[in-house]
């Protein structure tokens, strides 16, 4: 039986943009502000405005909206609300925006400026978002964004789930898998602890084959309408596993290694590139 398996590529066509450029005021264990440093800088409602016609101008298919995360773990794109709303009346982008934890009213207002999809990481354990991340708030809470993005009528909800981010070590990864099976989001996307240099885990071991497996089949069995997807934050030192990966039921993946590829369509697979994030269906 031919299955697909979308295949996504964002690179050019959809890039990463902070609105804090550097700056985050948190220190995460896993990033310490590391990975902002490749995104495209848009500090003020203008900046994201002039950087948006010029992905649009070379024919960009979107972006990602982010950037650093304040004391309280939001990030904060509510002031940028008018400016979003222009993007998407005057060009044919697509937003993917990463708002942490924003408040209700803010949601509402960020649902309302036409953004595409939204991604939100969430957690299962107390434990890790104390110590991993440095926030004194519950794990319901970012559950608590998702059910709020969908009072707020979000078109797309694409929760994301750091398999090993606490240490390398699993802890409440598939405990977040069954508190989704409620909300029953359009994706899930899976990534996995990168060891960063900088970091204070950059010498742990990335998280096992059997530690992915296990998310991905739980995953399977709880959210039955869900894409599920293997997303671009995750070690890429273990390639060996990406067929494994996708025969236990994965939707798509991105920037899949050109054997990976291979292999699936030897065994069957038809691959679908798709040129943008994969938070969008």
């Amino acid at each position: 039986m031919q299955r697909t398996i979308e295949c996504f590529y964002p690179g050019r066509s959809f890039p990463a943009i902070s609105v804090t450029g550097k700056a985050c005021a948190l220190s995460c264990k896993h990033c310490a502000g590391r990975y902002l440093e490749g995104m495209i800088p848009a500090p003020s409602p203008e900046d994201l405005l002039a950087v948006a016609e010029a992905l649009a101008e070379r024919g960009a298919n979107g972006f990602l909206l982010s950037g650093g995360s304040d004391s309280t773990g939001k990030v904060e794109l509510a002031p940028f609300c008018e400016a979003i709303k222009e993007v998407k009346a005057t060009t044919d982008l697509k937003i993917n925006a990463h708002i942490g934890l924003s408040s209700t009213e803010e949601i509402k207002r960020l649902v309302g400026s036409g953004i595409d999809s939204f991604s939100v990481d969430v957690y299962g354990s107390d434990e890790t978002v104390r110590e991993v991340l440095g926030l004194e708030v519950s794990s319901e809470r970012y559950f608590r964004v998702v059910e709020d993005l969908r009072d707020a009528g979000a078109d797309v909800i694409a929760p994301h789930i750091c398999v090993g981010i606490h240490g390398g070590e699993m802890r409440g990864e598939l405990k977040a898998v069954s508190r989704l099976a409620s909300l029953a989001p359009e994706v899930l996307v899976l990534i996995s602890l990168i060891p960063t240099k900088g970091t204070e885990y950059e010498g742990v071991p990335t998280p096992s084959d059997e530690s992915m497996l296990s998310v991905i089949r739980s995953a399977r069995k709880e959210l039955p309408g869900t894409k599920v997807v293997l997303g671009c934050m995750r070690s890429k030192l273990r390639r060996h596993s990406e067929v494994a990966l996708v025969r236990a039921g994965l939707d798509g993946i991105v920037l899949p290694a050109p054997s990976t590829v291979h292999a699936l369509q030897s065994e069957g697979f038809t691959p679908k590139k798709r040129s943008v994030c994969c938070s969008m269906i």
